[in-house]
């Protein structure tokens, strides 16, 4: 066996997300290509509702030192942003509590972002009522000194006995090494999902400074108000 420390991003996005294509300027090759200089050994590409994992970019990713985790965050019961990996199926297929219970797997995880955060489609009781669901739950990178909505979290994670993992929720990729998992495992999609579920993660993060929170705002703002792209960039052509 080959296991070791893996550091991970497992809530990123790119530029093909059918959501935030007008914040985000990534392409996923761009991503991988700053988490693999930052020494990362797995990354999730999480667009909303849309799954950009394919063979070319499962290379491309292994050939920089890094298992790509397919996963995308699925809008459930029409609201509630969820995590999830691994399933091969499109957001419809598992878009309700009821749907991800009969689908989850082995090979499969649910993880919950940023479950408490002050946004609507933020799980929030819903992660009680529904925690048979949920693998994990995040300790999200979007926080500063004084103001950290992942308290209610932690104690939501050692009240049901779930691991935390810490993400960064990325949308710029300077956002990249503030909040990150280790997890200790062999590379590869399966036994990663097996080491989240058993717990053998622990997180790294470090606050965002004020300004870089205020740079996050004013960025997405600017971007939403005035988009480069007026749609998303096209996914790619793998005939």
């Amino acid at each position: 066996m080959n296991e070791r420390w893996l550091k991970a991003e497992l809530h990123a996005h790119c530029n093909l997300d059918p959501e935030d294509y007008k914040i985000v300027e990534h392409s996923p090759e761009a991503l991988i290509e700053a988490a693999a200089r930052l020494g990362y050994s797995v990354l999730a590409i999480t667009c909303h509702n849309l799954d950009v994992w394919d063979g070319r970019l499962d290379d491309y990713a292994r050939g920089l030192g890094i298992t790509l985790i397919p996963g995308m965050e699925i809008t459930v019961e029409g609201k509630y942003h969820t995590l999830a990996y691994n399933f091969g199926a499109c957001a419809e297929q598992i878009n309700t509590f009821e749907k991800l219970r009969r689908l989850r797997r082995e090979e499969t995880a649910v993880i919950a972002p940023h479950p408490f955060f002050p946004a609507i489609s933020c799980l929030g009781r819903r992660l009680a009522k529904n925690i048979d669901v949920f693998d994990a739950i995040e300790c999200s990178g979007f926080y500063v000194p004084g103001m950290d909505f992942n308290v209610p979290a932690r104690s939501a994670a050692q009240l049901h006995g779930k691991p935390m993992v810490g993400n960064g929720d990325v949308h710029f990729l300077w956002q990249l090494g503030k909040t990150f998992t280790w997890i200790y495992s062999e590379p590869g999609v399966l036994p990663v999902m097996n080491a989240i579920k058993r717990g053998r993660v622990r997180i790294e993060s470090t606050p965002l400074r004020n300004r870089e929170a205020a740079k996050w705002w004013a960025s997405a703002l600017w971007r939403a108000v005035f988009p480069v792209n007026s749609e998303p960039a096209p996914l790619p052509d793998n005939s």
